[in-house]
């Protein structure tokens, strides 16, 4: 038992290290200039031992995104009787203080957003967090009419208002107006989409 969790210590400190050493070289010398060979000498392991734990370079970037979504998703799977709004409340509002502690998050946007690569890859989350969310709102919202369209429409109202906040507070460097808009932008929803 000791042994698995030395084990588990090692590959996360493994882990936190090759994606460090990766934000640092994709800061200095940017995301296109910087090799997944360059990452892996810097980080002291071998390109496999690089992949196994990041399969692509955009990983390297967005593994902290993919990581929230996969939570997310559990989060609706062992929802039980909570309302898919409540989930998506509780998600956002926990990611909201996560990137005000953070604060220094800020280079990995920066990357995202000067990189068209990473960009098409932030929408496939975003379109990951629109379908699960789409899914489980229709569920909640069996009886309204319309169900299909407005549940859709809600969803993409949803996520990309949580993105569309969170860039806007980022640029202003505002991170403690985070949470009180992204918890306007569920209750527009919830009042003129889902509930009018």
């Amino acid at each position: 038992m000791a042994a698995d969790s030395l084990r588990e210590r090692k590959k996360a400190r493994t882990h936190d290290q090759i994606a460090e050493v990766a934000l640092y070289l994709f800061t200095t010398q940017g995301y296109d200039a910087t090799t997944l060979e360059e990452i892996a000498a810097a980080a002291d392991v071998h390109k496999r031992t690089l992949l196994r734990y990041f399969p692509s370079k955009a990983h390297l970037v967005l593994h902290r995104q993919i990581a929230v979504l996969e939570a997310f998703k559990s989060e609706l799977e062992g929802r039980k009787d909570a309302p898919a709004l409540e989930v998506w409340r509780r998600h956002v509002t926990t990611h909201a203080k996560t990137v005000a502690r953070r604060g220094a998050n800020l280079d990995m946007t920066k990357i995202t957003e000067a990189t068209p690569e990473l960009r098409g890859e932030m929408l496939k989350i975003q379109l990951e967090y629109q379908t699960a969310l789409q899914r489980e709102l229709e569920r909640d919202y069996a009886r309204i009419p319309d169900r299909e369209l407005r549940t859709n429409v809600a969803a993409a109202a949803l996520v990309g208002g949580n993105y569309a906040v969170a860039g806007r507070i980022s640029q202003r460097d505002a991170y403690h107006r985070l949470e009180r808009s992204v918890l306007k932008v569920i209750d527009l929803v919830r009042t003129r989409l889902l509930e009018s």
